[in-house]
């Protein structure tokens, strides 16, 4: 994926927003700001990243999500290649080591409306666990409103 966004869009999330997903120790993943980048992927070309950051604790996490242009409304698959939906999962709690866990397979339905600026929808996939040695089931909700 390239590292140069042509825009970009912040929000610090309001009561009524959400973005929130377990993780593979128990917690939860709560967002505290959403982004949504347009970048470019190999597969894909033009596409649309939606980021969300969980802030708290002294720590950051977020939850990427990538899919292309075009495909705003979908019901679709998130798949280990470039070739339809993508979704990682960061965590920076520890600089020294932080985490990049990728999700390998699942299935996700979402909403992107860019004049209202809002992302709905939800997903469910397997992602990779910190350490590699297996996956776990993350699911996720989200309906967030993003700014310009």
């Amino acid at each position: 994926m390239s590292s140069a966004a042509m825009k970009s869009e912040c929000h610090f999330s309001d009561p009524d927003d959400t973005f929130s997903a377990n993780l593979e120790d128990g917690s939860e993943f709560s967002a505290t700001l959403t982004e949504l980048k347009s970048a470019t992927t190999p597969g894909r070309g033009d596409v649309w990243e939606v980021i969300a950051t969980d802030r708290n604790n002294n720590s950051t996490k977020t939850f990427t999500i990538n899919f292309a242009k075009g495909t705003e409304d979908a019901i679709g698959k998130i798949t280990d290649d470039d070739d339809q939906v993508s979704l990682f999962f960061n965590n920076y709690e520890d600089l020294d080591n932080p985490t990049l866990q990728k999700a390998r397979t699942g299935t996700i339905q979402y909403t992107l409306d860019t004049n209202d600026m809002t992302f709905v929808g939800s997903f469910n996939a397997q992602v990779d666990k910190a350490d590699g040695s297996d996956s776990y089931m993350c699911s996720g909700h989200f309906h967030t409103t993003l700014s310009r």
